[in-house]
């Protein structure tokens, strides 16, 4: 069961609005020229700039991190779908963003560090993980995570096999 999950846009709202209004009149330019004869913009420039600029605003509006939290795991869908065990988190920090990331009072060195960080928010979790990893999350609630992830070893629930 799913005690917490989450989806963010990687760009803000307003950032992809603007990339789509910008894209598109670009594209209706194009088609005017075409149309006209203005600068001897060939037809096929405009099929390309529509074919290019399509997949573009496709794929900057699929492109979301999400994250979900059940009874053994954090689970990250970022491109490709990350599970992190509960038994694999040594210790977590909460806060802002820009603090947390730096690692600060972790003293750690030799570390693989991975951010799936979404502009526009300010707030989120590092995670200490075994193996020498840390990995930071961006999310509105980060002290809800925090929370559902056990501290002792001990309460981590036992796989059914």
């Amino acid at each position: 069961m799913t005690a917490y999950e989450e989806t963010e846009f990687l760009i803000p709202k307003i950032a992809f609005q603007m990339l789509v209004l910008i894209l598109v009149a670009t594209d209706v330019f194009l088609l005017v020229c075409a149309v006209t004869g203005i600068g001897d913009t060939p037809m096929w420039m405009f099929y390309a700039s529509t074919a290019i600029f399509a997949a573009a605003i496709l794929i900057f509006y699929m492109l979301r991190l999400h994250i979900s939290v059940d009874d053994e795991k954090i689970t990250i869908k970022y491109l490709k779908k990350i599970e992190i065990p509960f038994s694999d988190i040594i210790d977590t920090k909460t806060g802002d963003i820009d603090i947390i990331r730096n690692y600060s009072g972790w003293g750690m060195k030799n570390v693989k560090f991975k951010n799936y960080i979404c502009h526009g928010y300010e707030n989120g979790i590092s995670l200490k993980l075994m193996g020498k990893r840390v990995i930071t999350l961006s999310t509105a609630d980060p002290e809800a995570i925090a929370a559902l992830i056990p501290e002792n070893k001990e309460d981590i629930p036992a796989k059914v096999v």
